[in-house]
Formats: C-alpha cells, structure tokens, sequence
C-alpha cells in the first residue's frame, strides 16, 4: 500500500510541476477613451522591440475590435508563469501603463489561460 501510495505522491508531483511550465496565454481588452484609439495603438507599438528581446514572450499581438472603435484585444503568449512575471514586472511594461493611463476609458479586462491546442502556433 505504501508503494501505491509514493507512486500517486510522485505523479501529482510531476503533474504540478508540468503545469508550471505549462505555456501561459493571456487575453487583455483594452477601450480607449473615445476618438483615441490610435494614441493608445502608437503606445503598444512601443513595446514591440522591448518583447523581442524578451525570450519567454512568443506571441504579443493587437486586434481591432470590429464592432467598437475605441477597443483594442491584445493576445500574448508566454513559454511559461516565469516569462509573464519578468514581462509583467519589466521596464518597459511599467513605461507602457504610464503611457497608458491616460489614454484608457476602463480598466483593462485580462484573462489567463492554458493553450490547449492551437493551428499556427507551437503549444
């Protein structure tokens, strides 16, 4: 019984330890006052060079929303929890939420997950 007992033990382990390296994505909806979404745009811009020389950003990308012209979806993905800390915590991105705090209507809206399955990007 002790056997089984150490097996499931080591299991759950590797389980935990897996999902910690477990690739990261993250969804940010971003509205921007009215009429200045393209100010908001030019700051995310900015970043580009700061995350491609962050090795554990993979996917940093913007999208129009279609229905609203004052919102922009960011989609990021990380190789794991450690590259978002050191993105979040990063020079650069306090530089972007002080560009940005004046340019926001809202709060941003953010939503982590774990890729599950993807076509056209390495999970």
């Amino acid at each position: 019984m002790a056997g089984r007992r150490n097996d499931a033990v080591g299991l759950l382990s590797a389980r935990i330890r897996s999902h910690a390296m477990a690739k990261v994505s993250a969804f940010v909806k971003l509205t921007a006052q009215p009429g200045r979404r393209h100010e908001m745009l030019d700051a995310l811009r900015a970043m580009l060079p700061v995350v491609a020389d962050e090795p554990g950003t993979e996917v940093y990308s913007f999208h129009l929303d279609q229905a609203d012209e004052n919102v922009v979806w960011v989609f990021e993905l990380y190789r794991d929890t450690d590259a978002l800390d050191a993105h979040s915590s990063s020079d650069g991105m306090k530089a972007l939420l002080g560009a940005l705090a004046g340019l926001l209507a809202d709060a941003p809206t953010m939503v982590f997950a774990t890729p599950s399955d993807a076509k056209g990007l390495a999970i």
